[in-house]
């Protein structure tokens, strides 16, 4: 099969379609849905796993039930020399799950997960201890309407996911 200008073809992306539906699917059962051999389909992850295609596999867990009641958006400014400096000491948080470069108002732009709003009143008054956080701007997220961690494939480079023209 032809490669894309991703370096994917057609089965890559039937693959990685199948396992983001279920990524504990065995190797045979994957092969069995797409009417290829095993082997086939074990060549195809071990490349797609040592491209970096496929970081990891991971269960996607409800943080809720977790104990992680609340979620919020950080807008930080941060002195001018220090941003990766600052994002990496965020970075190592463990309620930061995404923490951005972003345009704007501010330098970066975290999301992160907290037990309740005292948990997220201390995170945020030691953010601003850092010498090199000028300001902070928090959002608590009332609703989760949407939040996919499934990245949207398409069977074909040329095919657009939905809305997009």
């Amino acid at each position: 099969m032809p490669r894309t200008a991703s370096g994917l073809d057609d089965l890559d992306r039937a693959i990685l379609q199948e396992l983001n539906v279920d990524a504990r699917r065995s190797h045979r059962d994957l092969a069995s849905r797409l009417r290829v051999s095993p082997t086939t389909v074990s060549t195809r992850l071990a490349r797609l796993e040592r491209d970096g295609v496929i970081k990891g596999y991971i269960p996607v867990l409800d943080e809720e039930r977790l104990g992680w009641d609340l979620a919020a958006t950080v807008g930080i400014r941060i002195s001018k020399g220090r941003l990766r400096e600052v994002e990496e000491h965020l970075a190592r948080d463990p309620h930061v799950y995404a923490l951005y470069d972003v345009t704007g108002d501010f330098d970066a732009l975290l999301l992160g997960r907290f037990r309740d709003r005292a948990d997220l009143d201390r995170f945020i008054k030691r953010t601003l201890q850092d010498p090199h956080v000028e300001r902070t701007n928090t959002q608590v997220v009332l609703n989760r309407v949407k939040e996919e961690r499934r990245v949207p494939l398409s069977l074909r480079s040329t095919e657009r996911p939905l809305g997009n023209t």
